[in-house]
Order: structure tokens, then sequence, then C-alpha cells
């Protein structure tokens, strides 16, 4: 009786009680068996689920340890490269070659500094919700025709490090 599932132990109490050819006597030892199996059924049930949910728990705090130490690398190695930038452009290097690879100096696209929203022409707002200045237009309109809109500085100095 002890390998009795779930399922047969608590149907086995009503099948216990219709059964008319078992006397009282001996329904209540069988039921006072199937109530001990069902208590540790239930406390295997309870450890079973006790312990999925401690794995499930020790995995959430893994994945959280593990983005943590990701977005610290990546900050790292953000500040490693500006670092790396900086003593090249200081020393005037701008490409280094080695046999894993080069580190260049290379020119960032054009970027637009929004300093008034305001005064910025409509031509190169876009409506959504809310107004949203098109930085993209700006920038090419500056490329082909190298006019500056009011409101804005078109900034050419930004740099960036490649590693290839």
């Amino acid at each position: 009786m002890n390998n009795l599932s779930l399922y047969e132990i608590t149907s086995g109490f009503p099948a216990l009680m219709e059964n008319e050819e078992i006397s009282e006597e001996d329904k209540k030892k069988i039921e006072d068996e199937l109530v001990v199996l069902l208590q540790q059924k239930s406390q295997n049930i309870i450890g079973y689920t006790k312990n999925i949910e401690l794995t499930i728990n020790a995995m959430k705090e893994e994945e959280n340890r593990i983005a943590n130490n990701r977005k610290a690398l990546e900050n790292k190695l953000s500040k490693f490269k500006d670092y790396v930038k900086k003593c090249m452009e200081n020393n005037g290097i701008t490409k280094i070659d080695t046999g894993l690879g080069t580190l260049s100096i290379a020119k960032s696209p054009a970027s637009v500094e929004i300093i008034n929203e305001e005064a910025i022409p409509e031509e190169f707002k876009q409506e959504i919700v809310t107004v949203k200045v098109d930085k993209t237009k700006i920038k090419n309109n500056f490329k082909e025709t190298g006019e500056i809109p009011a409101g804005v500085n078109i900034i050419t100095t930004n740099t960036n490090l490649r590693i290839k």
C-alpha cells in the first residue's frame, strides 16, 4: 500500500465507504492507513514543491547576479575603450595595427545638439503625439546645404574607437 499514487489514496476513501462487504472495524483500519499514506504523500508533495520553489529562486538570484556582472563588464569595457581612445588622441596616434586586429580613431558621424527646440523651424520637426525634433533630417540638411538651422549646433568633432 506504500507505493500508491496520490490519486489512488484520495480515491480510496470514497471507495472504502461505499464498500459494504468490509466491516466497520476493517474500514477504520484501512482508513487510518490511508490517512497515514496521505500524510506521507502530502509531506513529499510539500518537499517537492519547496525544492522547486527554492531552485526557481536560486535561478532568479543567479540571473540577477549574471545580469549585474554583465552590466559591470559592459561599463568597464566602455571606460577602457574611452581610456585607450584618449591615450591615442593625446599622442596623435590614429591607427595601431597588431597581430590580433587594428585600433583606429575614426571620425563619428555628425550629431545634432538641440539648444532651443522652439527656435527650430517646423520643417525639421515631426509630430507624433508630442513634437519631436528630427535630428537626422537636420543632419542631412547640414550635409547637403551646409546650413545650420536656428536652435541647434552641429557637432563634427566627436570621435570613436573602432576595434576590428
